[in-house]
């Protein structure tokens, strides 16, 4: 069985597994197909049903058809009012404009694309046969098994840049060693706090949440009241960075993180290398291995990161 779907990931993780179980097909009979490229005949010769989730793919019209005329179940997976026009109108143009042309144009034919439509409700199982007339595609309600994942996730650790517009040397700097981490990685959560002008930049990491900047009420807030394992706080040589001060040392104390910091002023006269945070060189690959030797060390981690928060502690003034 063939799996079709293009940016449908909740829509997955929240009806496949029953669908699955509905077909009596596990996920080693499962095949992820591209919904971008024009199958091979050979490919569809191996398959003997495929479910289309919630779109269907514009490369693969005609491949549907002669599923269909071969008697082959083709199934649409649908868990949004997507074939009742008046439910459309609530929403964005561009995005129902994109539903239209993957779907929309096709519903007075779907019967040729499609011979099973299955749905997330009961009403929305009605509101399709309202909508489909007189065609005969056979209609079924699934049941909401979603897959365990969405209770039990994996761990990850939380990685956190937390710069401003100011920053611009640094984050052309961090991104090329970001993208390297998360592809080497899959345990990491970046958490980063870009303006308009960098989000598009950083958007297409992986595993990434981007914040706007915040006023220092609402940032004080944010970090006194959440955690992360690292916080990343590269500075690059430049007249501006020579006037700073380590500022950022308290921002790793809020977080309880360890903070890895450039191996030049303000850090190199402040921090304790190796006792309250990391300094280090200009090298991305020395920060990747820095980050990976306190991730795979948690007692270590935990020294760095108390030593830095009692510090901190002491530093502080009672007003």
């Amino acid at each position: 069985m063939g799996l079709l779907s293009s940016g449908s990931e909740p829509t997955k993780a929240y009806w496949l597994k029953g669908v699955l179980a509905h077909l009596q097909h596990g996920q080693q009979g499962l095949i992820e197909l591209n919904p971008r490229k024009r199958p091979l005949p050979s490919e569809l010769e191996t398959l003997d049903a495929v479910v289309v989730v919630r779109t269907v793919p514009t490369r693969w019209l005609r491949a549907l058809r002669q599923m269909r005329r071969a008697g082959k179940r083709v199934i649409l997976l649908l868990d949004d009012a997507l074939l009742d026009p008046a439910a459309l109108t609530e929403l964005g143009w561009s995005y129902r404009w994109r539903l239209w042309w993957t779907l929309g144009r096709h519903q007075r034919g779907l019967s040729r694309l499609v011979s099973e439509l299955w749905v997330s409700t009961g009403a929305l199982a009605k509101s399709c046969r309202l909508h489909l007339g007189s065609q005969t595609i056979i209609i079924r309600v699934m049941p909401l098994r979603p897959t365990l994942l969405l209770i039990q996730q994996p761990r990850v650790y939380r990685l956190a840049y937390l710069g401003t517009a100011s920053h611009r040397t640094e984050l052309a700097w961090l991104l090329p060693l970001l993208a390297k981490l998360q592809q080497q990685r899959s345990d990491c959560l970046l958490e980063l706090i870009l303006d308009r002008r960098w989000r598009h930049r950083f958007r297409n990491l992986p595993r990434t949440r981007i914040f706007y900047p915040m006023d220092w009420g609402t940032y004080l807030l944010d970090t006194g009241n959440r955690s992360v394992e690292l916080l990343l706080v590269p500075l690059m040589a430049g007249a501006f960075n020579a006037g700073r001060a380590p500022v950022k040392f308290f921002d790793a104390a809020r977080l309880g993180a360890v903070g890895l910091y450039s191996n030049r002023p303000p850090y190199k006269s402040f921090i304790r290398d190796g006792e309250d945070g990391l300094l280090l060189p200009d090298d991305p690959q020395a920060w990747i291995a820095a980050i990976t030797a306190l991730l795979q060390d948690p007692i270590r981690h935990k020294d760095l990161a108390s030593s830095c928060r009692e510090r901190a502690l002491d530093l502080c003034s009672d007003l």
